[in-house]
Formats: structure tokens, C-alpha cells, sequence
């Protein structure tokens, strides 16, 4: 139950766009997903009461979605009544997580993988109210370049046996790749949508020199553990390869990978026809790209390291979702469901 202050807060804030992401989910259920997260829920041990999971969890997804740095997000909580209100923070002794204590718990959630297991219980939500399509569809592949926290400094180190090694940037994990004239240091992040409306399905993050062409089996895989089977796979020519074709037609998923002319055998022209025909649905990939860019800073890694990254392009994507379904809701295109506000 709220407290008098949270009560008397509410009314100030309902409309705020905050708010309004806030009331499209069951965040109860979403907080059965984050228990175990602390050794002290196993253990039953002593030691000081850590936050509520949930509430920590609601505050990491502000940052991300706000821009903010750990620092920025501990005195915004403090001063934004929004903030207060969507996490069930309020003033009072020792009542605000600090900036340590935020990026710890972020560190937690990466550890325990919790980011694509998240993503697909919002989705689940979203399709159990109507705002989304589930069931078989297609799904969008593409990839888009992050570039990492960390600035390029290449240097020399030696380790105790005196073996020289040489080291591209504090962010060990990133690498160098060239896009048309262009150089960039980070990494790929791979994202699968469904062609009905652009929802984002899962998202994996790999180093930007790794091939594109060989992840679109892994995507595929990751999509059918999570439940998802989709009936085609649309792609650009980055991912036309013999092994890919090949690997759809044994999975019976429908190939719409665009088609890729080589030195003295060009595309055909009904070939060509197809790739402009698979344009037209491709847009909503690169849309959600967009997205995830302008609206929820993902231009750029905020951590080192793949896995954070990836974690962090997963609270991305789970902006844009709710953003298309709030969007959704807000044209009188639909309803919520009886019984889906959240607890």
C-alpha cells in the first residue's frame, strides 16, 4: 500500500509520460523475475535490509531512458516527484540508493543475465492485453553500430612473464570496424523485430568486427527459446550467404534475406524486384534503431564490456515497446484489457 506521501504525489504526476509507461505493466509480476537477485533472499541472513529489487530495477530503466549517469540518476530521485512516485521511493532517513548502489544492482542484473528473460515478460504482457501481436510472424534482423564508452587508446602492455600484448582501449571488449568511409570502436548490436509492428523481440550485442552474416542462426535460435517462431526471416544482403539460405530452409522458415550480386553475376531483376519488396517491410528494424538512439541514448555504450551493453540496449528496447504501445493506446486503436493495470 502507498504511503500518505506517495498517495498525495500521484495526482501531480498521472500525466506525466513517466507515469503513463509506468500504468501499461504488472509490475508484480515483473518482480517475481528479480528475486534471488540478493544473496540475503537465499540466506535469510543478517546484515542491513537491501532495496526492493523492483523498485532499483524502476530506477535503473529511468537512467537509461532519461540519459542520466548513476550520480545524475541519485539527485534526480531526489528532486523529481515522477521518479518518486514510479519507483515508491519518497524522502526519509537513508531512503535514497545511492550512485554505488545503483550501478551495483545494475551489475547484478547483467550477472544473472536478467536482460532478455525481462524483455520477453513485457512482451508477454503487451500481447496478453491486446498491444501486441502474438503468435508466428516474421522477424526484421539487423544490426546497428554502438560505439563504446571508452575512447580509443592504443598502448602496450606487459605482464609478469614481460610478454608484450597491444590494448585498443579500456573497454577490452570493443573493436574497430569500418562502415563505407567511416571508422568506428564498439560493437554490434543485433536486434530481431516482428514485422507486424516493429516490436522488438531480443537484442545481442557482439564486437563490431565480428561478420554480421554468421549471427542470423543464433538470433533465430535465441527467438524460438524464448518462444517466438517466426514464420519468415527478412534481412538485408549483409546476412545473403549460402549457409543462411540453407539454414532457414532446414528450419522451414521462410527466406527473405535480399539478394547480393558478385563480380561478372549480378542481380537479376526479379531478384532485384524482391530486395525492393523486402525494403518496404525493413524500414520498421531501422526504426526501432532510431529509436533506441535519439530516445533512449543508445548511440553510445554508458559501461565497458559486451554484456553490459547488451543489458543496456535491452532496457532500450524495452522503452521503445512500451512507447509503441502507449502510442498505440493513446489513437484509440485499442484498449487495455480488463484487469491489466498493474497491481
Amino acid at each position: 500500500m502507498d504511503s500518505f506521501f506517495l498517495m498525495g504525489a500521484k495526482p501531480l504526476v498521472q500525466d506525466s509520460p513517466t507515469m503513463k509507461l509506468h500504468e501499461l505493466l504488472d509490475w508484480v509480476e515483473i518482480s517475481h523475475k528479480l528475486k534471488g537477485l540478493y544473496k540475503r533472499e537465499i540466506s535469510n541472513g543478517g546484515g542491513p535490509e537491501p532495496y526492493a529489487p523492483l523498485a532499483m530495477f524502476k530506477l535503473m530503466l529511468l537512467g537509461q531512458w532519461h540519459g542520466l549517469s548513476d550520480t545524475q540518476l541519485e539527485h534526480a530521485l531526489k528532486v523529481r516527484l515522477d521518479f518518486m512516485v514510479f519507483t515508491g521511493f519518497e524522502p526519509g532517513d537513508d531512503s535514497f540508493p545511492d550512485a554505488t548502489t545503483i550501478c551495483r544492482f545494475r551489475n547484478r542484473l547483467v550477472t544473472a543475465k536478467l536482460d532478455q528473460v525481462l524483455l520477453r515478460r513485457v512482451n508477454v504482457q503487451l500481447e496478453g492485453q491486446g498491444l501486441k501481436v502474438a503468435g508466428s510472424r516474421g522477424a526484421i534482423i539487423d544490426a546497428t553500430i554502438i560505439e563504446s564508452a571508452a575512447r580509443p587508446n592504443q598502448h602496450i602492455e606487459v605482464d609478469e612473464d614481460g610478454q608484450a600484448d597491444v590494448v585498443d582501449s579500456a573497454d577490452d571488449e570493443a573493436r574497430w570496424v569500418k562502415k563505407g568511409k567511416d571508422a568506428f570502436f564498439g560493437y554490434r548490436g543485433y536486434s530481431a523485430v516482428d514485422t507486424e509492428d516493429g516490436y522488438v523481440e531480443h537484442v545481442e550485442v557482439h564486437s563490431a568486427n565480428q561478420a554480421e552474416v554468421n549471427k542470423l542462426p543464433g538470433i533465430v535460435e535465441a527467438l524460438a527459446a524464448q518462444g517466438v517462431q517466426p514464420e519468415g526471416v527478412l534481412a538485408d544482403k549483409g546476412y545473403a550467404s549460402a549457409a543462411n539460405r540453407e539454414y532457414l530452409k532446414n528450419k522451414v522458415i521462410g527466406d527473405l534475406i535480399q539478394f547480393k550480386g558478385s563480380r561478372g553475376n549480378p542481380v537479376h531483376p526479379l531478384q532485384t524486384q524482391m530486395n525492393r519488396a523486402i525494403a518496404t517491410l525493413r524500414y520498421k528494424v531501422e526504426q526501432g534503431f532510431g529509436t533506441m538512439k535519439r530516445k533512449f541514448h543508445l548511440s553510445r555504450a554508458r559501461y565497458f564490456g559486451a554484456a553490459k551493453t547488451q543489458a543496456q540496449m535491452a532496457w532500450a528496447a524495452l522503452g521503445v515497446n512500451l512507447l509503441k504501445a502507449m502510442r498505440k493506446l493513446q489513437s484509440g486503436r485499442l484498449q487495455p484489457c480488463a484487469g491489466s493495470s498493474p497491481s
